[in-house]
């Protein structure tokens, strides 16, 4: 399962790089065309998207982590 979740977010990101406005691939496309935001879409909800799977990923090392963190050894008098 982790070779899945490892190559959505290398697709995704290269989904994020390759649909940037700027390259000449993507200027005579929708949603591209249209000027102002609309450029913006693809590449932000990518981008965003690996954000949230990054972001989900992380609190669940936490929350599988810290339950099992070993105890702090008892004080020696």
């Amino acid at each position: 399962m982790e070779v899945l979740w490892f190559w959505i977010i290398i697709l995704l990101l290269v989904f994020a790089v390759a649909s940037a406005p700027g390259w000449g691939h993507t200027r005579e496309r929708w949603p591209y065309r249209y000027g102002g935001y609309y450029r913006y879409y693809p590449a932000a909800g990518a981008g965003l998207l690996v954000a949230v799977l990054l972001l989900l990923f992380w609190l669940g090392l936490i929350a599988i982590a810290l339950p099992w963190a070993a105890a702090p050894p008892p004080a020696v008098n």
